[in-house]
């Protein structure tokens, strides 16, 4: 990591009382696209308010912070998916099933086993049928016969 130039101490504009200090936010937890709660996983030190927390960036500490939310959302997003598809074959669905349900096409479920990222609609899909499968496979049977068809097996 390349040292970054001293940060000057200033006032904070968003509490009025804290200074905006040099700090390491790594371990912080914010919401980056669909997910409320991803950990900067990396060392990256930017100004932050020591009363209030508040963060002052410019465009190349956005676009730092940004990178890091973004390698961090992926780790995570591609652990609980592969995590989640993993619980559904092995409690007994199909992979076949399992794209049917999620209108995903002929192989996509091996794609995002092996580090494709779901799109958040597909995740939720994913994360729905986990935690509701006898109810969801069966709501969705009713639409999709298919789907019927490959359970009835």
């Amino acid at each position: 990591m390349t040292e970054k130039p001293m940060m000057p101490e200033r006032p904070c504009g968003a509490c009025g009382e804290g200074t905006m200090r040099p700090a390491d936010v790594s371990g912080f937890v914010m919401e980056h696209r669909d997910d409320p709660r991803v950990r900067v996983g990396e060392q990256l030190v930017l100004p932050v308010c020591d009363i209030c927390g508040d963060m002052a960036l410019n465009a190349a500490d956005t676009d730092a912070l940004e990178a890091a939310l973004e390698r961090s959302y992926r780790r995570k997003r591609l652990r609980q998916q592969r995590a989640l598809i993993n619980d559904l074959r092995r409690g007994g669905l199909t992979q076949v099933q399992i794209e049917r349900f999620a209108s995903l096409s002929p192989g996509y479920l091996s794609k995002l086993r092996n580090g494709k990222l779901a799109s958040g609609a597909t995740f939720r899909l994913l994360y729905l049928l986990h935690q509701l499968r006898g109810v969801a496979v069966r709501a969705v049977s009713r639409i999709d016969p298919r789907l019927r068809d490959v359970s009835a097996r």
